[in-house]
């Protein structure tokens, strides 16, 4: 068995998919929070330095770990016969296109909705002022 498909039944590529598209989603919150919140401009870089450091952790996670219905196991321990790894696939999967559709509503949400609230184009056209 080659090695990208044995990444492939291990389902490393989807944890891979899944871990952008929830990284992406978190930084656009975290965007949205820093200046809501008054955070220091470096908090949301920070946040992205997290996110990048545990990539390669995760992966390497997906790598050793199977989910199995007693819980996570090592690889190495779990007989193949036994495997799951084709209902964690199916799992990871919803869990991607849960995600990315999550993350198009907002990207359509952002994109249509007005940036200043609708109450502002009702202004009092400007008085002229009487001498």
């Amino acid at each position: 068995m080659s090695f990208f498909s044995e990444l492939k039944r291990r389902n490393v590529f989807r944890v891979a998919l899944l871990y952008v598209i929830a990284s992406w989603l978190i930084l656009e919150v975290a965007d949205a929070s820093v200046s809501l919140l008054n955070l220091p401009p470096w908090a949301g870089w920070f946040i992205f330095l997290l996110l990048a450091v545990s990539f390669p952790l995760v992966l390497v996670f997906a790598w050793v770990y199977e989910l199995t219905p007693e819980g996570l196991k090592k690889e190495s321990t779990v007989d193949r016969s036994q495997s799951i790894v084709h209902r964690t696939a199916i799992k990871l999967n919803a869990a991607v296109i849960l995600l990315f559709l999550l993350a198009l509503a907002g990207m359509v949400i952002h994109r249509f909705l007005p940036e200043e609230p609708i109450a502002a184009d009702l202004k009092q056209p400007a008085q002229t002022e009487r001498r």
